[in-house]
């Protein structure tokens, strides 16, 4: 049973990191390769897809005319050359004055009853320690300190808190179910959701769309983006909503 629930809880852990990455480019020198073209319009998230090696890094870049944003499509687990090359390019842009905007839920600065609540959303505490932790085949967790400091524009954590997730999902489907096995269950544990699973991606993906256009629209300067591969499309397609002078810049 104990293995039976590990299997679960990595595989809920694999399934949210593809939910929040998803062919692969290769690298020029000193620059990241630009992802597949077209209109923002027209961009898909398989276009966003990356599956962790170095080859498949790449950046979006667009511009409303007075600033420009570089969306670089991450996953929680990759290759150390995936996550090097995608170091050079924030070091590069940052230097050019641009903002970073990261994407980093703090789980463990949440209280115990908002872990509980996440935990009865996914089963788990997504924590960059449990991706660490469960990497294998050469893969690494993703570690946002390594991406962070550079000269250059402002650092931003970009992203929802724990609480304001689990109550996306509550103002969306109702209170969420902590179970007796939630309550009594050591919070790093795996524990059976009790969440509609069919309503997860609108709050993980759709929810933090939103956020994320919003914070990039009242911006003041260009800015790059690392954000989990799946929120590309919809995250730009939220942003030419608010400005739809953003264009693709090819």
């Amino acid at each position: 049973m104990k293995s039976l629930r590990l299997r679960l809880a990595v595989g809920i852990a694999f399934f949210l990191a593809a939910v929040c990455a998803n062919a692969s480019g290769h690298l020029t020198l000193g620059e990241m390769r630009e992802g597949p073209g077209g209109e923002i319009e027209a961009l898909t998230e398989g276009q966003f897809y990356i599956d962790g090696t170095a080859s498949s890094a790449r950046v979006f870049t667009f511009s409303n005319g007075t600033r420009s944003l570089h969306f670089i499509p991450m996953i929680h687990q990759a290759e150390p050359a995936f996550y090097e090359a995608v170091a050079g390019e924030v070091k590069r842009l940052k230097a050019q004055g641009s903002d970073l905007f990261y994407e980093f839920i703090d789980f463990e600065a949440a209280t115990l009853a908002d872990k509980r609540r996440i935990r009865a959303m996914y089963g788990l505490i997504p924590t960059p320690a449990f991706y660490a932790q469960n990497a294998s085949d050469g893969l690494i967790g993703q570690d946002n300190a390594m991406f962070l400091g550079f000269p250059g524009g402002r650092d931003v954590n970009v992203d929802l808190a724990p609480a304001e997730l689990a109550d996306a999902y509550e103002n969306l489907v109702g209170p969420l179910d902590i179970s007796d096995e939630n309550l009594t269950t050591p919070i790093e544990e795996f524990v059976m959701p009790t969440a509609d699973v069919t309503k997860l991606t609108s709050v993980t993906i759709d929810q933090r769309n939103g956020h994320l256009a919003r914070a990039i629209n009242e911006a003041q300067s260009s800015v790059i983006v690392l954000y989990g591969a799946a929120h590309g499309a919809g995250t730009m397609k939220n942003l030419i909503a608010l400005d739809p002078s953003w264009r693709r810049q090819n």
